[in-house]
């Protein structure tokens, strides 16, 4: 890493301009409407040391670019500090750059007095005043949207004909885009205006040079991963690392589903199944969630079993992002292990519900496509196939490898597998209901889905005369 990045994440702490939190309280709400874990206030260099710092940081992102220019330009507000100390900052690489930005208003008196219409630019612009086909680098502090960076080319525009090499930011924060494509601010920004952006830093380096020095606690450390793990761009995940969560230690099995009416029907489905080795965790629904309290319902399942208890709540996350805090903690409040998501509300519920989950040490399982007949619009349904396979696309960019699937629609799930691995995904994991009422087969299922593969049963257990024997009979189709 090079010095000048050092340079600036060492004072980034030492400012206390970088924070990183141990508990989602502390969290930060940005701009894209993203409650994240960590969070860089450039408005602590507001001093001269700092300032100074900052002005040989960008400097050195400057030279590093290789780019011929002819003048900075600070956009407003943050951005014209910005120009003056990296002016003074090239000096010292014997570089003399001149500088500006523009006023609100147009100065009207002193050297603006009496000037005409056609040098309308030195009536806005402070500092030099750049000539016409010049190369000009912008400055700014963060890059969220884009809208200040679009709005401040414009009105140059407006003065003149000039290019834009590049622009200069303290920290990319790496993030993807907050729609399906999962393309960044900084890609479309670059791809629209054929300008090139860099950082001083990006959230690469500030992980890296956090993790390697042990700057912060194990928690705010794991907290920071969960989130560049969903929130990041591809370049950022490989930083980070693969997602690593295995909920079931078996690579096939059958999972009973609890939707039985009283709890002591789900105590005795338990018992007498829980010692079934080819049971791999069970799977409880609303009903007796909402009956008794999930947290009674996870004891009484504990009585008799430490295998995983997924929490299905038909369906979660079709609410707005937000929502998935509040389910996350009262799922790991009750005790749960993992839960099924099915996030049909759009990109940045999915990606918000599953980080919110992670957050809690929840294992996550996400479904896109369902057992019954017209859901699909290929069926007749609502939901569109490609929009289904995006849900499934999305949560396997974060690494998810655990995913629902329709039991009784094998070429739905050989089409899942296929799309899941086109992302990276290696040995996914697939949970499939649908079987003896809708029609779907166990072995045909598994055939479908490969490797690993775990049957969701209902009523073929619950409802059957006797619950283990049905359970080991269902266990014999793997």
């Amino acid at each position: 890493m090079q010095t000048y990045k050092q340079e600036l994440i060492t004072f980034l702490i030492k400012t206390g301009a970088l924070s990183v939190f141990d508990s989602p309280e502390n969290d930060r709400s940005l701009k894209s409407k993203r409650l994240s874990p960590w969070f860089v206030n450039m408005g602590e260099f507001n001093d001269g040391e700092s300032t100074s710092v900052l002005g040989n940081v960008y400097a050195g992102a400057i030279a590093d670019s290789e780019i011929n220019f002819d003048s900075l330009y600070g956009i407003p507000e943050k951005g014209v500090a910005l120009a003056i100390a990296t002016s003074i900052g090239l000096i010292s690489r014997g570089v003399n750059a001149p500088w500006f930005f523009t006023r609100k208003d147009e100065k009207t008196h002193g050297e603006a007095s009496n000037l005409p219409s056609n040098e309308r630019a030195k009536k806005l612009i402070v500092g030099r005043v750049p000539k016409q086909g010049d190369n000009i680098i912008q400055l700014d502090d963060v890059f969220t949207a884009g809208d200040a960076k679009y709005e401040a080319r414009t009105e140059l525009e407006s003065f003149g004909k000039f290019n834009y090499p590049l622009l200069v930011i303290a920290v990319d924060r790496q993030e993807v885009g907050t729609n399906a494509s999962g393309i960044s601010a900084i890609d479309e920004y670059e791809s629209k205006t054929g300008t090139k952006v860099i950082s001083v830093v990006t959230a690469s380096d500030v992980y890296t040079y956090l993790k390697e020095r042990t700057l912060i606690s194990p928690r705010a450390l794991e907290r920071l991963e969960n989130y560049l793990r969903v929130y990041g761009n591809k370049k950022l995940k490989e930083t980070v690392g693969k997602l690593e969560q295995t909920i079931i230690g078996r690579n096939r099995s059958v999972i009973p589903a609890c939707d039985v009416s009283s709890i002591e029907e789900f105590d005795r489905l338990v018992e007498q199944t829980s010692v079934i080795d080819g049971v791999g965790a069970y799977k409880v629904g609303f009903g007796l969630g909402l009956r008794y309290g999930l947290p009674k319902v996870v004891e009484v399942a504990r009585k008799h079993t430490d295998k995983p208890i997924i929490y299905d709540h038909q369906k979660a996350a079709t609410d707005i992002p937000d929502t998935g805090r509040d389910f996350a903690e009262l799922n790991k409040e009750a005790g749960v292990d993992a839960v099924i998501l099915f996030p049909q509300a759009g990109p940045e519920t999915e990606r918000a519900w599953i980080y919110h989950a992670l957050d809690n040490r929840l294992k996550v399982i996400v479904g896109g496509r369902m057992t019954h007949p017209a859901y699909a619009v290929s069926e007749g349904g609502f939901i569109t196939d490609e929009g289904a396979l995006d849900i499934y696309r999305i949560a396997a960019s974060i690494g998810v490898r655990d995913f629902v699937v329709p039991g009784n629609k094998p070429d739905v799930i050989r089409q899942v597998k296929e799309t899941v691995e086109s992302e990276g995904v290696i040995n996914p994991r697939f949970y499939a209901p649908g079987f003896i009422t809708q029609g779907g087969k166990i072995s045909d299922a598994a055939l479908a889905a490969g490797e690993y593969f775990h049957g969701i049963v209902g009523r073929g257990i619950y409802q059957s005369g006797d619950v283990r024997d049905a359970t080991l009979e269902h266990c014999s189709q793997l």
